[in-house]
């Protein structure tokens, strides 16, 4: 796959189908809708034999036919650059710029609300990274901002006490987020290593004080001690267990701590089937409860098998949770999933998913179930 351009690999891949949803609003009471769907993907990779470039589009756009206000309207776009300084030493930087969409079906559990709500994210980060023979080190900077888009109509606004200006309820959410990582693995062998990371964090929001009058500027660590490994081509994955807490600067209210487990697991049992167990936990401020935040984490467990070469089915289940500090809230959401693939050749294929989604709460009004469908078609190039 993929088409050059002189010293450059051009890779395409699109998306079109069709969305059906029992509970589109993620209410107790469903709202049945449906949408067409339109994916693109788009990625260049450069093809030289020292340093990389890579350029990076992905958009989800879809147009619901009763209820247009919960159209997806997502985009990504990043420009990567590596400098190779030496034959042990390289430079890194990343440039993004992504819409995102909160609510009730938000990526991470700690964003769902009960509105969706456009977010504006841009990054950039740089990351050096050096290799001692066995020993390589690692160190990442970045800065992120995320912006939330304003409500239209009539504009709700609280007073900054500070500068008194009246700022848009929306833009109370606005934050910045700065982060410095280092990491260090040793490798024993290609199948391996063992590694320690570290992680400092910093949110500034631009309204630091809820309408409670909790302080949301906050700052934090992580600590991770973790192995990669390799005991066969069918058998190979990371694992790692720590620690991480984040504070608020005027430490009144209790902090975000907690023990973190992240994991990617993969076993084929035959060259056909493929098992993967996938954990993730993370430290995540929040900006739609009145608490700093949660440990959020998540487990999936994934299965896919191919029957001949043309035809791929596959389940998973997946479980996250977040239990807010100094909140009695507590958030949990199951999924299960069905995916079928059917290749016609490389470059075509069509699909059908079914995934069913229990969202359950402590506050109850905000519990829901749904039931959503995807057909459609996959090309690439």
């Amino acid at each position: 796959l993929g088409t050059r351009i002189g010293n450059f690999l051009i890779f395409a891949e699109a998306e079109l189908g069709g969305i059906f949803t029992d509970n589109l609003l993620g209410t107790p009471i469903g709202s049945t809708d449906y949408a067409f769907e339109f994916a693109p993907e788009v990625r260049l990779e450069s093809n030289w034999a020292r340093h990389a470039f890579e350029a990076e589009f992905t958009a989800d756009r879809s147009w619901f036919n009763t209820f247009s206000v919960e159209d997806d309207k997502i985009y990504a776009a990043f420009l990567r650059g590596r400098l190779d300084v030496g034959a042990r030493t390289n430079l890194e930087l990343e440039l993004g710029k992504a819409q995102t969409q909160d609510g009730r079906n938000a990526t991470n559990i700690t964003n769902t609300a009960g509105f969706r709500t456009t977010v504006q994210e841009k990054q950039i980060s740089a990351t050096a990274t050096h290799n001692f023979n066995r020993l390589t080190v690692e160190v990442e900077g970045s800065i992120s901002t995320f912006d939330y888009e304003d409500l239209t109509g009539v504009q709700l606004a609280i007073v900054d006490a500070v500068v008194g200006r009246e700022i848009p309820q929306e833009d109370v959410r606005d934050y910045r987020e700065n982060k410095l990582t280092m990491r260090g693995i040793y490798k024993f062998n290609p199948d391996l290593g063992l590694y320690i990371e570290g992680e400092r964090a910093e949110d500034v929001y631009e309204q630091p004080v809820k309408f409670s009058g909790l302080t949301r500027d906050s700052s934090g660590l992580a600590i991770l001690a973790g192995t990669t490994f390799a005991f066969s081509d069918a058998f190979y994955g990371d694992i790692s267990v720590g620690w991480g807490e984040q504070n608020s600067i005027a430490n009144d209210t209790a902090p975000i701590e907690g023990v973190l487990f992240n994991a990617d697991i993969v076993w084929m049992p035959s060259p056909m089937t493929l098992v993967e167990f996938i954990a993730s936990s993370s430290i995540d401020t929040a900006n739609t409860v009145d608490s700093l935040g949660a440990v959020s984490r998540s487990y999936r467990l994934s299965l896919q098998h191919a029957f001949w070469r043309y035809l791929v089915v596959g389940g998973y289940l997946s479980y996250e949770t977040a239990d807010y500090v100094d909140n009695p809230l507590v958030d949990d959401r199951m999924r299960e999933g069905l995916t079928f693939e059917y290749f016609f050749n490389p470059n075509m294929s069509v699909y059908t998913r079914y995934e069913h989604t229990d969202f359950m709460s402590t506050n109850r009004s905000s519990e829901y179930t749904e039931n959503e469908v995807r057909i459609g078609m996959r090309i690439r190039n």
